[in-house]
């Protein structure tokens, strides 16, 4: 029998657990602080700790240290009823495989207590089952892929200006791309049907809670072949540096995890254009044998007209289009400034993460193409693309078109295979 350690300062919390937990079929140990709760660690040694953060006398994440010191392959849930992404995200970098927010779904429990018996922790597998560790050959393939581990990462919202982290968590099959808004705990699927803004960005909208900025992790996920993964974040994904890079490492840092399941790509078998869209501005899919972004666009001095074209997979994706960086007109991000249009469109917070031009030159870094410009609206595409739900193949011309015209793109794209 599986035990389970339950330690929470709430007498509610720990008789509701284990109650749910024995008809489970665990074998249930609780206590009711951090001293108490290290000392049946350390008599029982279970599989599986719930911890409560906020505790008298030794708090949760000093309870997690210690955990992780006696057996560094617990397998650790944090639990909190004033939980914030930064507090998850020093759980998980301590050593926990997630952060559930009070009041608890039973659901959550259950999936994550199963995650951790039958699924990865800390790198290493728990168990001889139809998993084995790889890294994904980009589009390359048919099988289901998360990450190896979860790994978390700080940043700044782009759109908000807020300093903020996320945490990428693996998931089982056939879960799909997932994020979840803390603290609220509404979990919003990375789908087409949920997108509710697309013009300077792509985000997600649910019930309570909206996620902006997805864009630059859903680029990388494509390319990664990630299938079923889960973040946790506030209300927007970090920019880092306007790039897809320090994604991608990340992701490296994580590993890939190769899952039994297949997934089927979507194959375009017939050419689909956009119609009526505003003079110059024209795009389409038409079937190819991978997944080719054909991108033209065209702006004022000193920009300019550029075209790139992309063919290949993950490895020319790393070294072509994730060091990509978003970019912008400073006019326009004062303009943005001035009308009060999200904290992150001062100037202070974009100096690191957008490449930033006036009607001359560009005024902040040195680009790192010649034709950076055109690359990273090919990223934007390949993000936006994946909001279909599984990898694409086919050949997408594109001129001078954006997020809103990209998730027109997906929506007839979804309409073409929907019975």
């Amino acid at each position: 029998m599986t035990g389970v350690l339950v330690i929470d300062d709430e007498k509610s919390i720990l008789e509701s657990l284990s109650s749910v937990l024995k008809d489970e079929g665990f074998d249930v140990r609780t206590a009711k602080d951090g001293k108490e709760g290290l000392a049946l660690f350390e008599e029982m040694k279970p599989r599986i700790v719930l911890l409560d953060v906020w505790m008298p006398e030794m708090d949760g994440l000093e309870v997690l240290s210690r955990v992780k010191a006696l057996d560094p392959d617990a397998v650790v849930v944090v639990i909190s009823g004033h939980g914030t992404i930064s507090t998850a995200v020093e759980a998980v970098k301590m050593g926990a495989i997630d952060f559930l927010e009070k009041p608890l779904s039973i659901e959550k429990v259950l999936d994550v207590i199963a995650r951790g018996l039958a699924g990865k922790v800390n790198g290493k597998e728990r168990s001889e089952g139809d998993v084995h560790i790889e890294m994904a050959m980009g589009l390359a393939g048919g099988k289901q892929r998360t990450i190896g581990k979860s790994v978390v990462a700080y940043g700044v919202g782009n759109h908000s200006g807020v300093h903020t982290g996320m945490i990428l968590l693996p998931m089982p099959p056939d879960t799909g791309i997932v994020f979840e808004h803390m603290p609220d705990g509404e979990r919003i699927p990375a789908f087409v049907d949920y997108v509710y803004s697309s013009g300077f960005a792509s985000s997600l909208k649910g019930a309570r809670c909206t996620i902006l900025t997805v864009e630059h992790l859903l680029a990388a996920c494509h390319m990664y072949g990630l299938t079923n993964l889960l973040i946790k974040v506030s209300e927007e994904v970090p920019m880092f540096d306007g790039s897809a890079r320090d994604i991608c490492s990340k992701i490296e840092e994580a590993g890939i995890l190769e899952q039994r399941q297949r997934v089927e790509p979507l194959i375009v078998t017939e050419r689909i254009t956009l119609e009526n869209l505003p003079k110059g501005k024209s795009l389409s899919i038409e079937p190819a044998e991978e997944l080719e972004i054909d991108y033209t666009l065209e702006y004022p001095p000193p920009i300019g007209r550029q075209r790139y074209f992309f063919k290949g997979g993950k490895e020319s994706f790393l070294a072509n289009i994730a060091p990509a960086r978003t970019f912008g007109f400073i006019d326009d991000f004062e303009k943005l400034a001035k009308t009060g249009v999200g904290s992150g469109g001062r100037i202070g917070n974009v100096m690191l993460s957008v490449i930033l031009v006036d009607n001359q030159k560009v005024i902040n870094t040195e680009l790192r193409f010649e034709d950076e410009f055109a690359r990273h609206k090919v990223l934007d595409l390949m993000g936006d693309m994946y909001l279909i739900g599984r990898p694409v193949i086919g050949r997408v011309i594109a001129e001078r078109t954006g997020h809103i015209e990209n998730i027109a793109l997906v929506k007839a794209l979804k309409r073409s295979v929907s019975p």
